[in-house]
C-alpha cells in the first residue's frame, strides 16, 4: 500500500511512543488532532497497524529470554498450524514466528531460571516433539534496537535500550495494569479504571510507577507486507568483536531494528526490516567488508508470518 509522507511520519512517531495522544502527534506530523484519529483508524482499518504494543521489560520482572528455533520432520500444513497456535497461546510464549530457512518456526519463552525454561520447553513439545527434526535455542542476553528510520527513508537513529533496569517488584494492580496495555498502549486511563473496578488516580499512580523501570516504551506492530518490507533475522558467529562497533554500524543503516547479544549457537544476531532480499544482501555485504577480521560464519532466516508478539504475555496477575 502506498503511504504519503504524513503517514509514514505518523507510522515513525507510533513506533516511538504510541501512547502520545492524538495533540502531540499532530504537531509533530503536521496536521491537525482530528486528522491524526482519522489517519490512524485509517491504517488499523487496512490492517498496516496491528496493533499498539507496550514494550515491557520483563528482565526487570525477574525473567530471562530464551529463543527457540525448530526445524520439523513429517509433520503437515495441518500438524505445523496446530503446533504455531499452541504456542500462541502458552501465557510464557511472548513472539511466534513462521521462518524460511534452515528452520520452520521460532519461537521464544520468558522464565525465571534455565530449570524453569526447561520444564516448560518440555511441556510446550510434549504433545509434538516427535516432528523436531533439529533445534537450537538462544539465550538473549541483551536486546538494544533503534526506531524505524526506513519509514523516512534516513538514518535518524534514536536508541532504544530493553533489559537496562533494575529488578522490580509490582503490585498485583500495576501487572494487571500493564496486561491491558501489553496489547493495547493507547487504551485510556479512564477505560482502565473501569475494567480494573479502581480509580484513576490509582491507575495514574501505578502508570507513572512502572514506567521507570518496567516498561521500556509503547510502540506498534506493522503489517509489514502491506508496507512492502520483510523480516529478516541474521545470526553472526564473531568471537571477540566490539558490541559497540556493531551498534555504530546499525544505527548508520536504518533496516536493522535490533543487535542482540546472544549465547548459544551464534554471538549476535541482526533483526533486519527491508524491501526484499537483494537490499539485504547489499547490507550484508558492507558488513563483511567491515568485519572481514572478525566475522567467522553467518546465517540468514526470513520471518515469513508473526503469529504473537507480546511482551508481557502472563495471565492477569502473573
Amino acid at each position: 500500500m502506498d503511504l504519503d509522507l504524513k503517514d509514514r511520519k505518523l507510522l515513525y512517531w507510533l513506533d516511538q511512543d504510541s501512547r502520545a495522544t492524538n495533540k502531540q502527534l499532530a504537531k509533530r506530523v503536521g496536521l491537525t488532532a482530528q486528522g491524526v484519529g482519522h489517519r490512524i483508524e485509517r491504517l488499523q482499518e487496512t490492517g498496516i497497524i496491528k496493533r499498539f504494543v507496550t514494550f515491557a521489560d520483563t528482565l526487570a520482572l525477574g525473567y530471562q529470554h530464551y529463543k527457540v528455533f525448530i526445524k520439523l520432520q513429517n509433520a503437515t500444513q495441518e500438524t505445523e498450524e496446530s503446533i504455531l497456535a499452541s504456542l500462541a497461546e502458552h501465557d510464557h510464549v511472548r513472539w511466534v514466528v513462521s521462518t524460511g530457512g534452515r528452520y520452520d518456526l521460532s519461537f521464544s519463552v520468558l522464565a525465571k531460571t534455565p530449570a524453569e525454561f526447561s520444564a516448560l520447553f518440555s511441556k510446550l513439545t510434549s504433545s509434538w516433539g516427535k516432528h523436531i527434526g533439529e533445534q537450537m535455542v538462544a539465550f538473549n542476553v541483551r536486546s538494544p534496537g533503534f526506531t524505524r528510520d526506513w519509514l523516512l527513508g534516513k538514518p535518524l537513529s534514536k536508541r532504544r535500550d530493553y533489559g537496562a533496569g533494575t529488578e522490580q517488584n509490582p503490585d498485583p494492580l500495576s501487572l494487571r495494569i500493564l496486561k491491558l496495555l501489553s496489547q493495547d498502549a493507547r487504551r485510556n486511563v479512564v477505560d482502565i479504571a473501569r475494567t480494573l473496578k479502581t480509580s484513576v488516580d490509582k491507575v495514574n499512580h501505578r502508570l507513572k510507577k512502572l514506567k521507570k523501570g518496567v516498561i521500556a516504551g509503547f510502540t506498534l506492530q506493522l503489517d509489514l507486507s502491506l508496507l512492502g518490507y520483510e523480516y529478516y533475522s541474521v545470526f553472526l558467529r564473531m568471537p571477540g568483536v566490539s558490541e559497540g562497533a556493531l551498534l555504530a554500524f546499525a544505527e548508520s543503516h536504518p533496516g536493522i531494528l535490533y543487535v542482540v547479544k546472544t549465547i548459544g549457537g551464534h554471538d549476535f544476531q541482526l533483526e533486519c526490516e527491508v524491501q526484499n532480499y537483494s537490499v539485504l544482501e547489499s547490507l550484508l555485504r558492507e558488513f563483511r567488508t567491515q568485519f572481514s577480521s572478525s566475522l567467522r560464519d553467518f546465517e540468514v532466516l526470513r520471518v515469513t508470518k508473526e503469529h504473537k508478539y507480546d511482551f508481557y504475555p502472563f495471565a492477569i496477575g502473573a
